[in-house]
């Protein structure tokens, strides 16, 4: 494998092997446009807003821990410049020039890719093959993103549980070959000998990755735009006092919507994937304190089934390539009343943790959320953690997180509920959390209903009491994923889902 050339001193990140200098590039481009600018045309352009799948590329960076791995992104929701530092591979980076053979060139699926001397042949990447012997295209618009979430698959990070093909495949729509063929071809491809080929070029620069990869500081300015990545806390602190208008921005799945959508330029942005301590995951008195630029990815990879109301949330949890880049920060921050994740950590009664100008303070996080899509952090502030209480040390926790939504992944919930109950050693419930999303402007909980609940054994009348005082809690509104009243029965069923489910005859 020839070496890799060398990334300039300038913000750059490197495409296929090749270095891309950021320099007078604007900083609202995203990735999904500037590849295609390139004449990368593969990678294609689906929603623009992270539901199909069919600008999916793959990113080599640091995990949670500063291992290399292969992350698979929605390119449209992805900002040019939180690239610096990193790989980006697209489709047509996969397949390789044939070896040197009289027959070579002659075989079927032939192709150029950028770069490739015209009539010249290029062997197919193992998924392009699978994919190609399953019957796995049709059309071809969504076979790009399919190849690449397949690509990611098939370099799994060491010791990690691989997902469940369905996972792996849940964010690329596919609409006239229908998804059998294209499993077919993953669940093959994990059957076969994998990534282990000494000769694979992928695999080689997975392993030669760690010094090459970085998330270093970067300042660009063009178009009368700003982005900042600092590497420090302190930093991003002093951009917002100096620059309150300034946007903060981890994995953009939210706010880069404003560009794509609403069509919205993003003045000044202030990244924080680079502040290491803002990316920390770890195990804090017996609880947990997850830093709010950690990716849900990385949560799930540390805490993996520690916390088992956030171990059932996060498969159903939009896509892989949405939680490889979304973060528990964004997702609070956000304070969308249908986000999935805020019903879970109010279950478990976590904190927030802010940084301003007057140091840290600790606001619960059942206080966090004051109205529609805002909360108490400061235009000068940062959520900079998250922190989860522990368990408690004697009795038993029952908990579940139950999503109702049109599709069972990659689609927004009607309603989200998280139940969590402490009881004691005689079975009372010591402790009742009944926290909801869609169902009023913020997440909230069902304190009347909690309260219904305390200090009485978990059978049919604490039931009962319960979904009494939860007549009236909320006030749902209609819209196009569901009517108000079929939301004020889910607050009722889902709790009678939740009993019958965990209560003891």
């Amino acid at each position: 494998m020839s070496p890799e050339p060398a990334l300039p001193d300038a913000p750059a990140f490197r495409l296929n092997g090749r270095p891309e200098p950021l320099a007078g590039v604007d900083p609202n481009v995203t990735l999904l446009r500037y590849v295609r600018e390139k004449g990368l045309v593969g990678t294609k352009e689906g929603c623009a807003e992270g539901d199909c799948g069919a600008c999916t590329v793959a990113v080599l960076e640091p995990d949670a821990e500063g291992r290399p791995c292969y992350r698979a992104v929605n390119s449209c929701l992805v900002l040019l410049p939180s690239l610096a530092g990193l790989d980006v591979v697209t489709v047509e980076g996969l397949a390789g020039p044939l070896p040197a053979t009289p027959s070579a060139g002659a075989g079927p699926g032939a192709a150029n890719p950028p770069g490739q001397p015209a009539g010249r042949a290029v062997a197919l990447h193992p998924v392009q093959a699978a994919l190609a012997a399953a019957g796995g295209s049709q059309c071809g618009y969504c076979t790009p993103g399919f190849v690449m979430s397949l690509f990611v698959d098939h370099y799994p990070r060491p010791g990690q549980a691989r997902p469940p093909v369905t996972d792996v495949l849940a964010g690329n729509l596919c609409r006239c070959t229908g998804y059998r063929p294209i499993r077919t071809a993953a669940e093959q491809l994990r059957r076969g000998d994998g990534a282990g080929d000494d000769l694979d070029p992928f695999a080689l620069r997975l392993r030669a990755a760690s010094a090459g990869l970085s998330r270093h500081a970067v300042s660009l300015r063009a178009f009368g735009r700003r982005y900042e990545r600092p590497e420090r806390l302190a930093e991003a602190l002093a951009i917002l006092a100096a620059s309150p208008q300034s946007r903060p921005v981890a994995g953009g799945t939210d706010l880069v919507l404003e560009v794509t959508k609403a069509f919205r330029p993003l003045e000044s942005l202030v990244a924080l994937d680079g502040i290491a301590e803002l990316r920390r995951i770890r195990a804090h008195g017996g609880g947990w304190e997850i830093g709010a630029a950690a990716t849900l990815t990385e949560v799930g990879e540390t805490v993996g089934d520690s916390v088992p109301l956030l171990h059932a949330l996060l498969p159903l949890f939009a896509s892989l390539q949405i939680r490889n880049r979304a973060t528990v920060g964004g997702n609070l921050c956000t304070a969308s009343p249908i986000g999935d994740l805020a019903p879970v950590l109010l279950a478990l009664d976590a904190v927030a943790v802010l940084a301003g100008p007057s140091g840290l303070r600790r606001v619960p996080l059942e206080t966090f959320f004051t109205a529609y899509r805002q909360t108490v952090r400061r235009p000068d502030e940062l959520l900079v953690a998250v922190r989860l209480p522990p368990p408690p040390a004697a009795g038993r926790r029952l908990s579940r997180m139950y999503k109702v939504a049109k599709r069972s992944r990659v689609d927004t919930s009607t309603v989200a509920a998280a139940c969590c109950l402490d009881l004691d050693g005689a079975g009372r419930v010591r402790r009742a959390r009944l926290a909801y999303g869609g169902v009023a402007a913020t997440p909230a909980r069902a304190t009347r209903a909690e309260a219904a609940l305390e200090g009485r054994r978990w059978d049919g009348a604490a039931l009962a009491a319960a979904q009494t005082a939860l007549e009236g809690a909320f006030t749902p509104i209609s819209d196009a994923r569901g009517g108000a009243g079929y939301r004020r029965s889910l607050v009722r069923n889902l709790l009678q889902r939740f009993y019958e489910e965990t209560a003891v005859a």
